[in-house]
């Protein structure tokens, strides 16, 4: 136990430390530091809080932390919608305090209409305008985007003008509504958006080769980013076995094009798209969308990619620059604040066994490698080997 793999995110590679230059003070000595590597804490661009007796900030707090991600990035699809100062405040009070640092979309279609002036209300805790999770109309885009301030829009592409829902029947693979809807969604969102002064857009959870191809000529227009989440780089049509995997966008023919794609950067970075619902309905038609899974996204990631550079690099420095932020902006310092991880570790995902409220998981029952074992905040281990440390 002389020396520690440590992922520096400034070289963007893993390096050796002695351990006596890093005094981690583990809550108890591991047998080998073969295979552990510490990182600085991940963070997530797309994560769902539902309250009213779902997923509250308490189980999602614990789930963040289990699964390494101290800053976590909420969408407004809350209930009710985060589209109002009154609510806003509402959510932060209800997150004051807890260990993890948790960020803020608000609705577009909303009447909050100057992120700067409430960013200065509230610490800068707001990310941007999001349209995830609410059904919406072209009119409702263009009104959204004409009395807005321009800044980032996180944006949840689909056309809901087409009747119909993903699964619904079902025989797969996705029922009712097409593919193609999402990559012309894309194309909507930012050219309209441009038409009223916005410029820098996150598109969110991309599923298909077509939106991919898109986005890529729309950079020639505005800044745009976007996100992978894991389900759609694990997952294939013929995969689907569960309501579990009931996903919007759907799980689709496109999971080596994106895998592809994140290996080429041209898919700018990881989210999970954490969804938490309570134990999914038999019936594909009665089964809300969305995958409970922030507890183990990593591990899902290192299985498909097998890179951990790619994997650290993706969970840290690229959500990161996306948000225009660094760690000290949340006031956390490395090793400070920090993710311990077994690298050897493998295990089957078990969603009854998880903290989050949401027991829906895409992933139970499959064999994943890498695991979380421990979380630093503030100087002090908080979590270790799945039990939190008052």
């Amino acid at each position: 136990m002389e020396s520690l793999k440590v992922y520096n995110i400034y070289k963007g590679k893993i390096e050796d430390f002695e351990l006596k230059d890093i005094e981690l003070d583990f809550p108890e000595n591991p047998a080998t530091t073969n295979g552990l590597l510490l990182s600085p804490p991940f963070v997530d661009l797309h994560t769902h809080v539902r309250l009213n007796g779902g997923e509250d900030y308490d189980s999602l707090t614990k789930a963040a932390v289990a699964g390494g991600f101290l800053i976590v990035n909420l969408q407004p699809n809350t209930k009710p919608v985060i589209d109002s100062l009154d609510i806003l405040n509402a959510h932060i009070k209800l997150s004051k305090d807890k260990i993890v640092h948790y960020n803020y979309t608000v609705s577009l279609f909303g009447n909050v209409e100057n992120l700067d002036e409430v960013n200065n209300q509230f610490g800068g805790r707001i990310t941007g305008y999001s349209t995830d999770g609410i059904r919406y109309h072209s009119e409702d885009l263009e009104n959204g985007f004409k009395d807005k301030k321009p800044y980032l829009l996180f944006d949840h592409s689909q056309l809901h003008e087409i009747p119909g829902d993903f699964y619904i029947g079902t025989n797969l693979p996705n029922s009712v509504r097409t593919y193609s809807n999402e990559s012309i969604a894309i194309f909507r969102t930012v050219m309209t958006g441009t038409e009223f002064g916005f410029n820098k857009f996150h598109i969110q959870h991309v599923s298909t080769l077509q939106s991919i191809e898109t986005i890529t000529y729309l950079k020639k227009y505005a800044q745009i980013t976007c996100e992978v989440t894991p389900h759609h780089v694990f997952f294939t049509p013929d995969m689907i076995s569960s309501p579990n995997q009931k996903i919007n966008p759907p799980i689709s023919k496109y999971r080596d094009e994106l895998i592809k794609a994140v290996r080429s950067g041209i898919i700018d970075t990881f989210a999970t798209d954490h969804a938490p619902h309570p134990e999914k309905p038999v019936r594909y038609e009665d089964a809300p969308y969305g995958s409970s899974h922030i507890e183990v996204a990593f591990s899902v990631y290192l299985t498909i990619f097998e890179d951990i550079e790619l994997v650290l690099k993706n969970l840290t420095v690229k959500p990161l620059k996306i948000l225009g932020k660094s760690y000290a902006d949340f006031n956390m310092n490395f090793p400070s604040d920090a993710v311990l991880i077994d690298t050897k570790a493998e295990y089957i995902v078990d969603g009854n066994n998880f903290y989050s409220k949401g027991k829906n998981c895409a992933f139970n029952g499959y064999k994943v490698k890498g695991k979380v074992l421990g979380v630093r905040r503030n100087g002090r281990w908080v979590y270790w080997d799945g039990e939190f440390i008052e």
